[in-house]
């Protein structure tokens, strides 16, 4: 990579040129995903702090930029931080302040835990269309027992669609309706997936084609879901689901369970 010309190491890493030096870019994820660190260009959380805390291996007259990748935390970053300080300039981190914003809180995505939650910064231009960055907690449920490789697997782009959905619901739509607490009801997915997901930055978006809210107790909608990495798309999807009054799902389905606890039990 080409030397780039020193500015002052005290402004934000991107704007960091050190005259006479090389940048090396590199990326951090939780240890979650170590098959996918190699540790020449992606370093584990724990990797890395171990290679800051020896004093190397970054060469002298080189210069290291550390990216966030996935399943890293406010509490990692300061860590980093920390090791950054203590590299003498040697080492600094892209975007200190994108691992400080926080995903969104679990009810917008209708989720009780934390670490559960697959999205951050959910923005919509307009009603119709949401957009948000994947987000993926190191101990989200979906990861926490997953073998086959370096990708994340799919289940977690079908539940960040998912996600995507109902947070568009709640953050553009429902605060236009009378006050209610609705549930999701998925009807059909019509799922396409065109690449890996691998764990570094993403983004997830949704774009309602269609939609029926004439009965506020059961709001349907047609909708087109993407998940995008890098400028390609790693997977897309078309869905229908309705948006249902939460009294009315709880009768639906106390009535349903009934019948299908006589039906197995004769």
């Amino acid at each position: 990579m080409a030397p780039h010309d020193v500015s002052c190491p005290k402004t934000p890493c991107a704007a960091w040129a050190f005259e006479g030096h090389t940048r090396r870019d590199v990326v951090v994820v939780a240890d979650r995903f170590a098959q996918f660190a190699r540790e020449d260009r992606v370093f584990t959380l724990s990797g890395l702090l171990a290679m800051l805390g020896s004093g190397g291996p970054v060469a002298p007259g080189c210069h290291w930029i550390v990216h966030f990748g996935q399943g890293i935390d406010a509490t990692d970053g300061e860590l980093l931080e920390t090791a950054c300080e203590k590299s003498e300039g040697t080492v600094c981190l892209a975007d200190p302040a994108a691992v400080r914003r926080p995903s969104e809180p679990p009810v917008v995505v209708h989720k009780s835990r934390p670490e559960n939650v697959l999205l951050a910064g959910v923005h919509s231009p307009a009603p119709a269309h949401c957009r948000a960055e994947l987000r993926i907690h190191r101990d989200n449920e979906l990861v926490l027992d997953h073998h086959t490789g370096e990708h994340v697997q799919g289940i977690v782009i079908i539940e960040a669609m998912r996600q995507i959905c109902i947070a568009q619901f709640e953050t553009a739509i429902r605060p236009g309706l009378t006050p209610a607490a609705y549930a999701g009801v998925w009807k059909r997915i019509d799922l396409s997936f065109q690449d890996f997901l691998f764990p570094l930055p993403a983004t997830v978006e949704s774009l309602i084609v269609e939609s029926d809210l004439d009965r506020e107790t059961n709001l349907k909608f047609r909708a087109t879901t993407s998940v995008r990495q890098q400028g390609r798309t790693v997977a897309t999807a078309g869905i229908e689901y309705s948006m249902i009054a939460q009294g009315r799902v709880g009768t639906l389905e106390r009535r349903k369970a009934g019948q299908a606890t006589r039906a197995y039990l004769g």
